[in-house]
């Protein structure tokens, strides 16, 4: 046993995960674990708020992470059965970054990012930092053999013609249509949130993965016993999305957070840097403690703690022309606050309510993309047909069908401090969002 095979010598050593049984670690593995950087981790639940309304879904970042590595590891000894070439350096490089993958990551897991401010910078960026600067880097180095920017190249932004063809192979195993982050957290969420949406048949996918030549690039592909797995993941995040991510409490929680993180910051009370060092009690506590009784910041991250939720008054879908007029504040935190506050003081001043400048929120979710640019090799492509084909070819649903089912489970909706302000706001409705075309 030589090069990298010799990198899946089972150690003797394991970790017992709840979804994935024994995960075999070694030396290396177990000095990475063991950082004080890694080790925040196991204070960042994995689906921030989602908690609040699926109470066992308590599971954290850190077992998340080991989750990805085991899963990365399984997938690169399949290509190497199937013949892919990959070099030793190069597989100890893809099982770091696999690892590594959400060491930058904020409390309350996307929640901060969703700020869209220029002064928050991206997780995978704070990750960068974290690998080059910290301990981190000095365990890479001294354990794997690795300088840590080969690592952090993979965990980071970096674009694809700054990756070497191999890089970017690994690149989309970690974060491409079929990526192994997505298998860990979609079967790993389900499972502790007790919803039977995250049923992916892990193995089998796994098992149909290959790597084929298209032009000068190597990519990722799977054969044709997959496309059934595959498709099992596509439906689970779909699923997964509309009744767990985006479940309406989570939100809820999750814009009550933003808004108090925002004017603590706009406040100069905490700084960007304080809030990247953080877990998820740090974050609610500094918060409190850097804030004063009666403010927003500190009502607002009370309210959270005590689950004094602010109340739907107003839920749009695409179909609604007003939908396409508010999405636009998702890319301008301050300009949704304005808007927020521009609806308070009109509800005040002309219909005898009693609304501060926080107590009206408007949630805006992130606009995610539902793709699938997976390849798949025909066992018997049809006449004239060349493998690989897409996925598009052999499932019947395109970009655009996944973009239709996308469009549909957003939902843009305001919430108010309590119930009264709720019914004003949904009486008052149209109203409020002639005025947010009005603010610029």
């Amino acid at each position: 046993m030589s090069g990298a095979e010799e990198l899946f010598h089972n150690p003797g050593e394991s970790i017992r995960d709840g979804v994935w049984g024994d995960i075999p670690v070694n030396h290396a593995v177990r000095s990475l674990l063991d950082t004080p950087s890694f080790q925040r981790l196991r204070g960042i639940q994995q689906l921030g708020f989602t908690s609040y309304t699926f109470p066992g879904a308590h599971h954290t970042r850190f077992e998340h992470s080991v989750g990805v590595y085991h899963l990365t590891r399984l997938a690169i000894k399949r290509l190497l059965d199937s013949g892919a070439y990959l070099r030793e350096e190069e597989v100890r490089g893809a099982l770091a970054a696999a690892l590594l993958h959400d060491i930058g990551h904020y409390p309350f897991s996307h929640a901060i990012e969703e700020l869209a401010l220029p002064h928050i910078i991206p997780h995978e960026e704070l990750g960068q930092r974290v690998i080059e600067k910290s301990e981190v880097g000095e365990v890479l180095q001294k354990e794997w053999g690795l300088a840590p920017g080969r690592v952090s190249r993979l965990v980071a932004r970096t674009p694809p013609e700054d990756l070497t063809p191999t890089e970017q192979l690994a690149r989309d195993l970690l974060s491409g249509s079929l990526d192994v982050d997505k298998l860990d957290y979609l079967v790993r969420d389900a499972r502790y949130a007790g919803v039977p949406y995250g049923m992916i048949d892990v193995e089998r996918l796994i098992q149909s993965l290959r790597v084929v030549g298209i032009g000068n690039e190597a990519v990722l592909a799977i054969d044709e016993s997959g496309i059934g797995a595959l498709q099992s993941l596509v439906f689970a995040r779909y699923l997964m999305f509309y009744n767990v991510y985006w479940h309406h409490t989570t939100r809820t929680l999750t814009v009550m957070f933003l808004r108090a993180v925002q004017d603590a910051l706009a406040q100069e009370k905490v700084s960007p840097e304080d809030l990247s060092l953080q877990d998820d009690a740090g974050i609610l506590e500094l918060l409190l403690r850097s804030s004063e009784p009666g403010d927003s910041t500190n009502t607002l991250i009370r309210r959270i703690k005590g689950r004094q939720l602010y109340r739907r008054a107003v839920e749009l879908d695409d179909r609604h022309p007003s939908f396409h007029r508010l999405t636009p504040l998702k890319e301008d935190a301050t300009w949704r606050r304005r808007v927020e506050e521009a609806w308070a003081r009109y509800l005040t001043r002309y219909h005898k309510e009693s609304a501060g400048p926080s107590d009206i929120l408007i949630d805006l979710p992130e606009n995610k993309r539902f793709t699938v640019e997976m390849r798949v090799i025909r066992r018997h492509p049809l006449p004239g047909e060349r493998n690989p084909v897409t996925w598009a070819e052999v499932s019947g649903l395109n970009t655009d069908d996944m973009a239709r089912y996308h469009a549909r489970i957003r939902r843009v909706r305001v919430v108010a401090s309590n119930e009264a302000l709720a019914r004003s706001v949904r009486h008052h409705a149209e109203e409020l969002f002639t005025i947010a075309e009005e603010i610029a």
